[in-house]
């Protein structure tokens, strides 16, 4: 919220261009943004039925809160909040305990001693060796998927809202007049690219649904959302459903590229055979980050590689569970008055700690790399095409703004200047006739 009456100088808020929008037909996202200290959350109405789930989504937090003391009261979004975690945690302690009841048993049955530490020795030297390699593979794994990520959204995603930025800005330029009908032109170049923004966030969604009812819940194929919030018309959602199930997304910019060849025909452009081009082009830009958004998506890393990977890890984890329980039998086993004894101790409490803090460390890298491979889920952490659409949205509303009112207008006349329509110079041979 933004206002020119007084506000108390703490009154939490968010960006002017991130806030929700009516400019379609009255209509709009229903989400709201709740602030705090450390996060900028975003409150999304997912079901415009009487269900109306509400989902929780990160759009921004105070790094410098974070880094400092605000990681210790976060907890939900991070991979500490997995229940996964708690019961492997569990399940390593258990093994551990078993493994040093086992040792504890088996010594006190044969007599057995002094051996225990040789043993212990030797295993703490593979469990070190693991450590090494598990560290670097993993550091490699989650590096490239990050990059993978934010190639997503800096390079193909942005450059699908650049596009929709663009087409808009020349809308501005090209339709400039304050009538029902350049507003209705200018309205549905923009409802069209936040339709095919919104319809790519069903499909990359689509890509991670294993059943029917994992569809369901994430409106996979229900366009009633969209058409209650004005990107979407009943008769196009009709079209979409009978022939562009499987490129809806895409499929919004040969619809985009067909009405400015109509406005072509028509006349209604400034040099239409140039603009038909760098329409063109733009609708071909748009379509290829589409496409590469969704190979991205649909290209997972080798499931050999990711499986051994995986097993590489949880072998580490096992190993550290199994090393710990050898050390705290033998413990149990020595003189508490010994030498041998001090020095195993304080070898068990380093190994327990190790197993506290690692496994953890391991398998939130994993879940990371899940987690991020696609942002367009409903996860805490993951893309808000709420946000997205707000943004856009407002932009090309401040776009269209300036194009009716620029500061070279005067006040009298309050009409912006704009280039002659023309209509196509069509070439006829005589061979026609022939």
């Amino acid at each position: 919220h933004r206002s020119s009456s007084y506000v108390d100088a703490n009154t939490p808020i968010a960006p002017a261009t991130d806030v929700p929008h009516t400019f379609l037909a009255g209509m709009g996202p229903d989400f709201s943004f709740t602030v705090t200290p450390l996060l900028r959350i975003i409150r999304e109405k997912n079901d415009p039925s009487e269900r109306c789930k509400t989902i929780d989504k990160v759009a921004r937090y105070k790094e410098r809160e974070l880094v400092r003391h605000g990681f210790a009261r976060l907890l939900k979004g991070t991979v500490l909040s997995r229940p996964f975690m708690l019961w492997q945690m569990a399940f390593l302690w258990v093994l551990a305990l078993v493994v040093g009841g086992l040792l504890y048993s088996v010594s006190r049955l044969s007599g057995s001693r002094g051996r225990v530490v040789i043993d212990v020795d030797s295993l703490t030297d593979v469990s070190e060796t693991l450590q090494e390699l598990v560290a670097f593979v993993l550091g490699f794994f989650l590096t490239k998927t990050v990059d993978i990520w934010w190639d997503l959204r800096l390079k193909y995603l942005q450059q699908l809202f650049n596009v929709i930025d663009n087409m808009c800005m020349r809308m501005a330029i090209y339709f400039p007049q304050d009538t029902e009908e350049d507003a209705l032109a200018r309205e549905t170049v923009l409802r069209y690219g936040l339709l095919s923004l919104a319809l790519l966030f069903k499909d990359a969604r689509e890509v991670d649904a294993w059943t029917v009812g994992e569809q369901a819940d994430l409106g996979v194929n229900d366009l009633s959302d969209l058409i209650s919030e004005g990107l979407l018309t009943e008769d196009e959602a009709s079209r979409l459903n009978d022939r562009g199930v499987a490129a809806r997304s895409q499929l919004v910019w040969v619809w985009i590229s067909s009405l400015f060849t109509k406005w072509c025909l028509d006349g209604r452009l400034p040099d239409p055979f140039g603009n038909q081009n760098m329409m063109l082009e733009y609708s071909e830009r748009a379509r290829n980050q589409i496409g590469f958004i969704l190979a991205q998506l649909n290209m997972q890393f080798p499931l050999e590689y990711e499986h051994l990977v995986t097993i590489m890890a949880k072998i580490l984890m096992l190993t550290m569970a199994f090393e710990t329980g050898m050390l705290w039998g033998a413990v149990w086993l020595h003189d508490a008055n010994g030498t041998e004894y001090t020095t195993t101790l304080l070898t068990a409490i380093s190994k327990s700690i190790m197993l506290t803090i690692m496994p953890v460390l391991y398998q939130g890298i994993l879940d990371i790399k899940e987690t991020i491979t696609n942002p367009f889920r409903d996860g805490y952490t993951d893309y808000s095409f709420k946000v997205f659409r707000s943004r856009l949205a407002n932009e090309c509303q401040a776009f269209f703004d300036a194009g009716l009112y620029p500061p070279y207008v005067p006040v009298e006349r309050k009409t912006a200047a704009v280039l002659p329509p023309q209509f196509l110079e069509r070439q006829i041979s005589s061979a026609m006739y022939e």
